[in-house]
Protein backbone atom coordinates (compact mmCIF):
# COMPACT_ATOMS: atom_id res chain seq x y z
CA UNK A 1 0.00 0.00 0.00
CA UNK A 2 2.86 2.46 0.85
CA UNK A 3 5.47 1.45 -1.61
CA UNK A 4 4.69 4.42 -3.72
CA UNK A 5 3.65 6.64 -0.97
CA UNK A 6 6.05 9.52 0.21
CA UNK A 7 5.42 10.87 4.00
CA UNK A 8 9.19 13.26 4.07
CA UNK A 9 8.33 16.86 2.94
CA UNK A 10 12.05 16.72 1.08
CA UNK A 11 10.91 13.36 -0.73
CA UNK A 12 7.29 15.33 -1.47
CA UNK A 13 8.99 18.18 -3.02
CA UNK A 14 11.51 15.96 -5.11
CA UNK A 15 8.33 14.42 -6.14
CA UNK A 16 6.17 17.53 -7.05
CA UNK A 17 9.40 19.03 -8.97
CA UNK A 18 9.75 15.83 -10.86
CA UNK A 19 6.34 15.40 -11.87
CA UNK A 20 6.11 19.03 -13.09
CA UNK A 21 9.28 18.24 -15.61
CA UNK A 22 8.55 14.93 -16.33
CA UNK A 23 7.35 14.35 -20.29
CA UNK A 24 4.57 12.38 -21.35
CA UNK A 25 6.63 10.64 -23.74
CA UNK A 26 10.35 10.76 -22.15
CA UNK A 27 11.80 8.17 -19.82
CA UNK A 28 10.27 8.23 -16.65
CA UNK A 29 12.75 10.44 -14.22
CA UNK A 30 10.46 11.53 -10.98
CA UNK A 31 12.45 11.07 -7.65
CA UNK A 32 12.07 8.59 -5.23
CA UNK A 33 9.88 6.58 -7.58
CA UNK A 34 11.93 4.29 -9.49
CA UNK A 35 8.71 3.21 -12.19
CA UNK A 36 5.76 4.59 -13.13
CA UNK A 37 3.18 3.28 -11.27
CA UNK A 38 0.80 3.60 -13.45
CA UNK A 39 3.12 0.82 -15.34
CA UNK A 40 2.20 -2.11 -13.27
CA UNK A 41 -1.80 -0.92 -12.75
CA UNK A 42 -1.23 2.19 -9.94
CA UNK A 43 -2.18 5.33 -9.74
CA UNK A 44 -1.11 8.51 -8.55
CA UNK A 45 -3.80 9.22 -6.12
CA UNK A 46 -1.37 7.97 -2.49
CA UNK A 47 1.87 8.98 -4.01
CA UNK A 48 1.95 12.00 -1.48
CA UNK A 49 0.31 11.75 1.63
CA UNK A 50 0.96 14.33 4.35
CA UNK A 51 1.46 13.99 8.39
CA UNK A 52 3.07 15.62 10.65
CA UNK A 53 6.67 14.93 9.25
CA UNK A 54 5.40 16.59 5.84
CA UNK A 55 6.18 20.09 4.21
CA UNK A 56 4.89 22.68 2.63
CA UNK A 57 5.80 20.83 -0.99
CA UNK A 58 3.31 17.98 -0.68
CA UNK A 59 0.62 20.07 0.63
CA UNK A 60 0.97 22.87 -2.17
CA UNK A 61 0.87 19.81 -4.72
CA UNK A 62 -2.08 18.22 -3.05
CA UNK A 63 -4.17 21.45 -3.58
CA UNK A 64 -3.00 21.98 -6.74
CA UNK A 65 -3.79 18.69 -7.75
CA UNK A 66 -7.18 18.12 -6.47
CA UNK A 67 -8.32 21.77 -6.19
CA UNK A 68 -6.58 23.81 -8.75
CA UNK A 69 -4.81 26.21 -6.03
CA UNK A 70 -1.58 27.43 -6.70
CA UNK A 71 -0.19 29.06 -3.18
CA UNK A 72 2.58 31.24 -3.67
CA UNK A 73 5.92 30.19 -2.07
CA UNK A 74 5.18 32.30 1.04
CA UNK A 75 1.98 31.40 1.64
CA UNK A 76 3.07 27.59 0.97
CA UNK A 77 5.13 28.48 4.77
CA UNK A 78 1.95 30.07 6.11
CA UNK A 79 -0.40 27.34 5.36
CA UNK A 80 2.12 24.30 6.12
CA UNK A 81 2.26 25.67 9.91
CA UNK A 82 -1.36 25.90 10.01
CA UNK A 83 -1.50 22.02 8.72
CA UNK A 84 1.31 20.80 10.94
CA UNK A 85 -0.19 22.14 13.64
CA UNK A 86 -3.43 20.04 13.34
CA UNK A 87 -1.05 16.75 12.42
CA UNK A 88 0.46 17.36 15.53
CA UNK A 89 -2.64 17.60 17.60
CA UNK A 90 -4.55 14.96 15.90
CA UNK A 91 -1.37 12.37 15.75
CA UNK A 92 -2.85 10.88 12.54
CA UNK A 93 -2.40 11.81 8.75
CA UNK A 94 -3.92 14.48 7.36
CA UNK A 95 -6.02 13.92 4.03
CA UNK A 96 -6.18 15.51 0.97
CA UNK A 97 -9.93 16.39 1.87
CA UNK A 98 -9.27 17.62 5.45
CA UNK A 99 -6.53 19.69 3.78
CA UNK A 100 -8.85 21.29 1.47
CA UNK A 101 -11.29 21.78 4.85
CA UNK A 102 -8.39 23.51 6.91
CA UNK A 103 -7.85 25.62 3.59
CA UNK A 104 -11.56 26.59 3.36
CA UNK A 105 -11.70 27.53 7.25
CA UNK A 106 -7.98 29.76 7.43
CA UNK A 107 -8.71 32.01 3.39
CA UNK A 108 -12.42 31.97 3.10
CA UNK A 109 -13.95 32.34 6.72
CA UNK A 110 -12.72 35.23 7.64
CA UNK A 111 -14.11 37.01 4.46
CA UNK A 112 -17.36 35.19 5.75
CA UNK A 113 -17.25 35.70 9.42
CA UNK A 114 -14.59 38.71 9.47
CA UNK A 115 -15.89 42.15 10.51
CA UNK A 116 -14.51 43.62 6.60
CA UNK A 117 -16.99 42.51 4.02
CA UNK A 118 -17.32 43.00 0.70
CA UNK A 119 -20.70 44.39 -1.26
CA UNK A 120 -20.29 46.28 -4.81
CA UNK A 121 -17.73 48.60 -6.40
CA UNK A 122 -17.72 50.93 -9.20
CA UNK A 123 -14.76 51.52 -10.99
CA UNK A 124 -13.76 54.06 -13.20
CA UNK A 125 -10.94 54.50 -15.81
CA UNK A 126 -8.81 57.87 -14.75
CA UNK A 127 -6.51 58.95 -16.99
CA UNK A 128 -3.70 58.38 -14.73
CA UNK A 129 -5.04 54.91 -13.62
CA UNK A 130 -8.06 53.87 -11.98
CA UNK A 131 -10.27 54.98 -9.08
CA UNK A 132 -12.70 52.84 -7.26
CA UNK A 133 -15.42 53.50 -5.07
CA UNK A 134 -16.11 50.41 -2.73
CA UNK A 135 -18.86 49.56 -0.49
CA UNK A 136 -18.10 47.34 2.47
CA UNK A 137 -19.83 45.85 5.43
CA UNK A 138 -17.53 46.74 8.23
CA UNK A 139 -18.62 45.47 11.80
CA UNK A 140 -22.49 45.49 10.60
CA UNK A 141 -21.93 48.80 9.62
CA UNK A 142 -22.06 49.63 5.72
CA UNK A 143 -19.35 52.31 4.89
CA UNK A 144 -18.07 53.48 1.61
CA UNK A 145 -14.54 53.81 0.64
CA UNK A 146 -12.52 55.22 -2.16
CA UNK A 147 -8.76 55.21 -3.65
CA UNK A 148 -6.76 55.19 -6.49
CA UNK A 149 -3.87 53.31 -8.37
CA UNK A 150 -2.73 51.68 -11.65
CA UNK A 151 -5.42 49.04 -11.42
CA UNK A 152 -8.53 48.05 -9.49
CA UNK A 153 -6.74 46.20 -6.96
CA UNK A 154 -3.71 48.85 -6.62
CA UNK A 155 -6.90 51.47 -5.88
CA UNK A 156 -8.61 49.46 -3.32
CA UNK A 157 -5.52 48.48 -1.50
CA UNK A 158 -5.58 52.55 -1.07
CA UNK A 159 -9.40 52.58 -0.34
CA UNK A 160 -8.03 50.39 2.74
CA UNK A 161 -4.98 51.90 3.52
CA UNK A 162 -2.47 48.46 2.86
CA UNK A 163 1.03 49.43 2.58
CA UNK A 164 1.50 46.55 -0.09
CA UNK A 165 0.03 43.60 -1.61
CA UNK A 166 1.32 40.98 -4.55
CA UNK A 167 -1.52 39.33 -6.60
CA UNK A 168 -1.65 35.89 -7.70
CA UNK A 169 -4.97 34.83 -9.91
CA UNK A 170 -5.33 31.13 -11.70
CA UNK A 171 -8.38 30.27 -13.66
CA UNK A 172 -8.16 30.12 -17.57
CA UNK A 173 -10.93 29.36 -20.11
CA UNK A 174 -14.56 31.43 -20.70
CA UNK A 175 -16.52 29.33 -17.74
CA UNK A 176 -13.67 28.75 -15.14
CA UNK A 177 -13.44 31.23 -12.29
CA UNK A 178 -10.77 33.20 -11.00
CA UNK A 179 -8.79 32.30 -7.61
CA UNK A 180 -7.21 35.47 -6.33
CA UNK A 181 -4.47 35.19 -3.73
CA UNK A 182 -3.07 38.77 -2.46
CA UNK A 183 -0.42 38.97 0.57
CA UNK A 184 -1.41 42.37 2.35
CA UNK A 185 0.93 44.09 5.52
CA UNK A 186 -0.78 47.04 7.22
CA UNK A 187 1.01 50.35 8.70
CA UNK A 188 1.11 49.50 12.36
CA UNK A 189 1.34 45.72 12.58
CA UNK A 190 4.34 43.23 12.20
CA UNK A 191 4.06 40.76 9.68
CA UNK A 192 1.77 40.05 6.63
CA UNK A 193 -1.43 37.75 5.78
CA UNK A 194 -2.98 35.78 2.47
CA UNK A 195 -6.50 36.62 1.18
CA UNK A 196 -8.03 34.16 -0.80
CA UNK A 197 -11.26 35.31 -3.14
CA UNK A 198 -13.30 33.60 -5.76
CA UNK A 199 -15.39 34.93 -8.23
CA UNK A 200 -16.00 34.56 -12.22
CA UNK A 201 -14.65 37.98 -12.60
CA UNK A 202 -11.15 38.37 -11.79
CA UNK A 203 -11.51 42.01 -10.43
CA UNK A 204 -14.32 40.64 -8.29
CA UNK A 205 -11.99 38.31 -6.66
CA UNK A 206 -9.27 40.20 -5.98
CA UNK A 207 -11.71 42.46 -3.89
CA UNK A 208 -13.02 39.72 -1.71
CA UNK A 209 -9.19 38.09 -1.28
CA UNK A 210 -8.38 42.02 0.20
CA UNK A 211 -10.71 42.43 2.64
CA UNK A 212 -10.14 38.55 3.22
CA UNK A 213 -6.41 38.76 4.09
CA UNK A 214 -7.21 42.63 5.74
CA UNK A 215 -9.53 40.75 8.53
CA UNK A 216 -6.79 38.33 9.03
CA UNK A 217 -4.14 40.44 9.52
CA UNK A 218 -6.05 42.27 11.47
CA UNK A 219 -7.21 39.37 13.79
Amino acid sequence: DLVFTAFSGSHQDAIAKGFAAQSADGPWRVPYLPIDPKDIGRNYDSIVRVNSQSGKGGIAYLLERDHGIVMPRRMQIEFSAIVQRHADASETEISSEAIWQLFQQTYRQPLIEGPLRHLSQQLDEQPDGMRIRWRLQKAGERIEREGAGNGPVAAAAAALRVDSFSQHSLGSGAQAESVAIIEVALPGRAGTAFGVGQHGNTTTAALLALPCAFNRVCA
